[in-house]
């Protein structure tokens, strides 16, 4: 078996399927994709809409309720207790397969006919948690998405067992941090990365075991360091004074050094640990996986994002995982998942499945959407298991013929629009260029100015949106003793988004030893990156 080029049906730029995802997709009994990996990914994580939240009304109750669906969907909404309660039946909604029609003309009129839940959540886990999305077990948490075992958490996304985060992202196991991100086992951070059981400091960057530090970057078991510079507790009082720490213009000042000072320093090539034989950026404790991020606990996987938890065999897969095997083309599916294709938001024990949309405990389904506990079911008609065996391969060859099979769901059949979903996070695109692939574009709602304007609500320096600060905050920024914001949570994100790196490897050289490395700085930004011996040599 031999490499095989294949042209991107979208960008028109070729790409490679390699020897290993050509006996993948044969293993998985799929043709090769028509699309290249970035177009693959971005798709994925179009399904997953984790942080835009609208009022609409349930429709069962007729109340009012949060929503990740704007009201404009054609397709019912229900309450996310409601979505899972007994009340209703998704197989009700079963129709026969019309073999004279393409597939995904028929699976896009029962996913506009069945309920969709309302917020992506673990219900029975959230307590005073409301205004979250994509999460679970949490408590007195408000505008966090992508989160799990938090308490007391503030306008972020992806954080883990972690209390009292503020304006983070991809943190887990921390507290009293606000403004960091990719911080493990922290306390008492402010406007820090990559750093890693670290307290009382200030910008630091890929720090680890560092106390008392301002400023610094690549330091071990330090503490009383500003700019990597050693000074005597009384001397790093005083300097620390000297900032004005307390003032947004202290603060941004310092954030303005440090980024200046940060450049000239050496960057690890990619931030990963305890890897064998794989490639990616933030990819932690995987074997023989490529091409993968934001992830941990893979094996045999490629193009992977954000997954974690105990991933097999998997390729083209997005957001979640713990326990998940043989999965191809698959988004916001997890929790003993086992053999599916080109499904998206199937969730707890779902197996051997394709083409499903937000089904639950069930297996031997094609084409479902909202089942719960069932089984041999196709469009959510219920068959005999000899009937569904007897079906399922005629379907498949029916959509050979339409061109249909091996493709994953078409964006039309997508319930978000492009800037709506984390894809915008990741990999950001104009509207022009959102539309041009086909893809939906959904304009901001204007928000009316407020009646009376006080010293809670505040306009952002930057979208001009008006935005209110919350009790909890205030107090948490008295906590820490660090200036409110001046723009709006969205705006903060946009500008925590923007300080990562994108989903990409980049071939560029050793800024010491000019040995060719992979990393997700590219060529074009100003950081020193050495390759990882250089690295660790300067470093450590």
């Amino acid at each position: 078996m031999t490499e095989t080029i294949k042209k991107c049906r979208i960008t028109g730029a070729d790409f490679v399927v390699t020897d290993d995802e050509q006996k993948f997709c044969e293993m998985m009994n799929v043709p090769f994709p028509t699309l290249c990996p970035e177009e693959r990914i971005r798709r994925l994580m179009m399904e997953r809409n984790a942080r835009s939240l609208y009022y609409r009304t349930c429709d069962s109750t007729g109340k009012k309720i949060l929503s990740q669906h704007h009201p404009d969907m054609p397709f019912p909404v229900f309450n996310t207790p409601v979505w899972w309660g007994d009340t209703w039946d998704a197989a009700d909604y079963g129709v026969g397969f019309d073999f004279s029609r393409p597939f995904f003309e028929q699976f896009l009129e029962l996913k506009n006919r069945v309920p969709h839940m309302a917020t992506y959540v673990i219900w029975g886990t959230l307590e005073n948690s409301d205004f979250t999305n994509c999460t679970g077990y949490l408590k007195n948490c408000y505008l966090i998405s992508e989160c799990d075992y938090d308490e007391d958490c503030y306008f972020s996304n992806r954080i883990y067992h972690s209390k009292d985060i503020v304006d983070c992202s991809n943190m887990n196991k921390c507290e009293l941090c606000y403004e960091c991100l990719d911080c493990t086992e922290c306390n008492r951070l402010r406007y820090c990365e990559e750093c890693s059981q670290c307290s009382d400091s200030y910008a630091l960057y890929q720090c680890r075991d560092c106390h008392d530090c301002i400023g610094c970057i690549n330091q071990h078991h330090k503490k009383h360091m500003i700019f990597n510079v050693q000074y005597t507790p009384e001397e790093y009082e005083a300097h620390k004074a000297a900032f004005e720490l307390g003032t947004r213009d202290g603060v941004e000042k310092l954030r303005v050094q440090c980024d200046e000072f940060f450049k000239g320093q050496p960057h690890k090539p990619l931030q990963e640990e305890h890897n064998q034989n794989s490639t990616g950026d933030h990819l932690y404790h995987s074997k023989n996986s490529f091409n993968c991020f934001d992830s941990r606990d893979l094996e045999d996987c490629r193009n992977c994002m954000r997954v974690a938890g105990g991933v097999k065999s998997a390729e083209n897969y997005v957001s979640w995982g713990f326990k998940a095997e043989k999965i191809y083309m698959c988004s916001s599916c997890g929790d003993d998942v086992y053999n599916l294709r080109f499904c998206s938001m199937c969730t707890t024990n779902v197996s051997d499945s394709d083409y499903c949309y937000l089904i639950t405990g069930c297996s031997n389904c094609f084409g479902c959407v909202g089942l719960k506990k069932k089984k041999y079911c196709i469009l959510n008609k219920q068959y005999t298991k000899e009937e569904y065996e007897k079906l399922v391969p005629k379907i498949i060859e029916h959509m050979k013929s339409t061109g249909e099979w091996g493709k994953y769901l078409p964006p039309e059949l997508c319930s978000f629009a492009y800037n709506e979903a984390i894809v915008m996070e990741n990999f950001p695109l104009s509207k022009e260029e959102v539309l041009a692939r086909g893809y939906r574009w959904r304009e901001e709602e204007e928000v009316s100015t407020p009646d009376e304007i006080n010293d809670k609500i505040l306009k952002c320096e930057v979208s001009g949106k008006f935005f209110k600060l919350i009790p909890q905050e205030l107090r948490f920024h008295d906590k820490l003793g660090i200036p409110i914001p001046s723009r709006c949570p969205r705006q903060r994100h946009t500008d925590r988004c923007a300080r990562r790196n994108t989903y990409h490897l980049y071939d560029r050289a050793c800024a010491k030893c000019s040995c060719e490395i992979k990393s997700a700085y590219s060529p074009r930004k100003s950081e020193v990156v050495y390759c990882q011996n250089c690295y660790l040599q300067e470093a450590y």
